[in-house]
């Protein structure tokens, strides 16, 4: 059967109400107001800290912190916590032990779909388009001099919206992080 539209074929290809996103066992800002509400803490100004002053804050210290990484600054988290890097590696061809052809560029979505929609075989061997730069960018958390119990256990995910800021930043050239080899 044809598809009629490009929306159509992006609503045939993606998983839709398979099964509702939970995250179990993690402590968020939610947790850390109820924490903050039960031992009242009072906020600089003598009163007591509400729910939306509460979020405020934490939503203006995220976004200070992600600009901050975004410009190319390492972020230090205080105690000994560990410290968040944005890391750049340079992208490359090579061959694997099976002396197949590998590569490490990151695969440019929004025309792949574009280019299986115009061309179905291509959709049904799943050919992707990748992106031809010179670096990979990607955000990561190091705990090497942390000193806290069961640091293991402990990551770090960004949001899929620092991720599209850091996409739309490496596409305008305008970003500043270090190179590891």
């Amino acid at each position: 059967m044809l598809m009629t539209t490009y929306q159509e074929f992006l609503n045939k290809l993606q998983k839709r109400g398979s099964k509702p996103h939970t995250i179990r066992h993690c402590l968020g800002s939610r947790d850390a107001f109820h924490w903050v509400r039960k031992n009242k803490w009072e906020a600089l100004d003598g009163k007591h800290c509400d729910k939306l002053l509460y979020s405020q804050i934490v939503s203006e210290v995220n976004r200070i912190l992600s600009e901050k990484l975004l410009e190319g600054h390492m972020i230090e988290f205080p105690y000994q916590m560990g410290e968040l890097v944005l890391n750049k590696l340079p992208t490359k061809v090579y061959f694997d032990e099976n002396d197949e052809i590998k590569n490490t560029y990151g695969v440019n979505w929004k025309r792949t779909l574009e280019y299986w929609y115009e061309n179905p075989e291509a959709a049904g061997t799943h050919i992707p388009l990748k992106w031809v730069q010179k670096h990979r960018y990607f955000i990561r958390y190091y705990k090497r001099d942390a000193h806290f119990r069961n640091r293991f256990f402990y990551t770090f995910r960004t949001s899929k919206s620092l991720l599209k800021r850091l996409g739309k930043m490496i596409q305008t050239r305008k970003i500043n992080a270090e190179i590891l080899e």
